[in-house]
């Protein structure tokens, strides 16, 4: 089979190597589409650990089903998507369904070969069916992107009437904005410095406020007034990455408010305070902190979009051969995503 593999540091090859053998309760995929995004950029740049090389990355996996041993796996040609977290199954966090913090997890297409081939073995309880005319650049969307918005939601705690502030409206913030919107929030004001980012989510939320140039004392002043809650949301949530963002939401949580932290600071980062007594204690703040997704943000997730509830077209870029892969790569390093998933069009006719 076909498989491009990343053989170093920003070292990604093509190669002809032997289909993978599937193990028990296993099934073999052959992987129609996959996605590309500034999480595989920062991978290829060996920021994060893949256990030895080369490895196939590609953690976004929709394809058919070509062999499967139990009866309850969707039947051979059906088309799915794979959640690409592995835990354990045994440990106390796997039986809590949260594989996703399990000690002994492992990825597909970080330290498990993923989707970047023709062909890959996946768990047949990570195999979600899907409606065969699902479009696959919208089925890419439901193998990242949505369940880890769902699971951020979910560890939220968010009720209906919620009302909400999330800095950050890329791919992730953009479909956090939908989630929230289908599970109660009645107002959600969204913070970017991107125009580009908030012109594409406006349609989804009540307010949009461009930060840039603002400190975070401003900005959270900006955003308190244009939710129409001088006190701050009952939620917010940060989704850029960036620590003034990180600093923005804890001044933009109201008293007993919730702050969601989504976004992925590189290094060590501090959480600021002017005061830690009156801005965090006294205010009694949940700070969560929410990392990937499990099996069950799939199902909530995949539901909500055969409901009609969320529009993912917006989140999709342009579509990139297996082969031009590494040269989107390049792009992405240069210039960014521009808040969007590409999708890897890896099935041959």
């Amino acid at each position: 089979m076909r498989a491009l593999l990343m053989v170093g540091k920003n070292q990604l090859e093509m190669a002809d190597i032997e289909v993978p053998e599937r193990p028990t309760n296993w099934a073999l995929v052959r992987v129609k589409a996959s996605a590309l995004g500034l999480f595989h950029q920062q991978m290829a740049a060996g920021m994060i650990d893949t256990k030895g090389l080369p490895r196939i990355l590609g953690h976004e996996i929709v394809g058919e089903i070509v062999e499967a041993d139990s009866p309850a796996t969707p039947p051979p040609g059906s088309l799915v998507v794979a959640d690409a977290v592995v835990g354990c199954g045994v440990c106390e966090w796997c039986v809590r369904g949260s594989e996703s913090i399990c000690p002994w997890m492992t990825h597909l297409g970080i330290d498990l070969d993923g989707g970047f081939a023709d062909y890959a073995v996946v768990p047949e309880s990570n195999l979600f069916l899907l409606s065969p005319d699902t479009p696959l650049d919208e089925a890419v969307m439901l193998s990242s992107a949505l369940p880890a918005a769902v699971h951020g939601m979910r560890r939220s705690g968010i009720a209906a009437g919620s009302r909400m502030v999330i800095s950050g409206v890329g791919s992730i913030g953009f479909t956090v904005c939908q989630v929230a919107r289908a599970m109660g929030a009645t107002t959600i004001v969204a913070a970017d410095v991107a125009a580009d980012h908030l012109a594409a989510v406006e349609p989804w939320v009540d307010a949009t406020v461009d930060v840039s140039g603002m400190s975070p004392s401003e900005s959270s002043e900006a955003l308190r007034e244009a939710l129409g809650a001088p006190h701050g949301a009952d939620l917010t949530f940060e989704a850029s990455g960036h620590p003034s963002s990180v600093d923005t939401v804890l001044r933009a949580a109201r008293p007993g408010g919730t702050v969601v932290l989504m976004g992925i600071v590189h290094g060590s980062a501090t959480l600021h305070f002017d005061d830690f007594l009156f801005d965090c204690i006294k205010r009694e703040l949940n700070i969560i902190a929410t990392f990937g997704f499990t099996r069950a943000d799939f199902l909530l997730g995949n539901a909500l979009y055969e409901s009609g509830a969320l529009n993912l077209r917006p989140l999709i870029g342009p579509t990139v051969s297996l082969e031009g892969v590494p040269e989107a790569l390049a792009a992405i390093a240069a210039g960014g995503t521009g808040g969007k998933r590409q999708v890897v069009e890896v099935a041959v006719a």
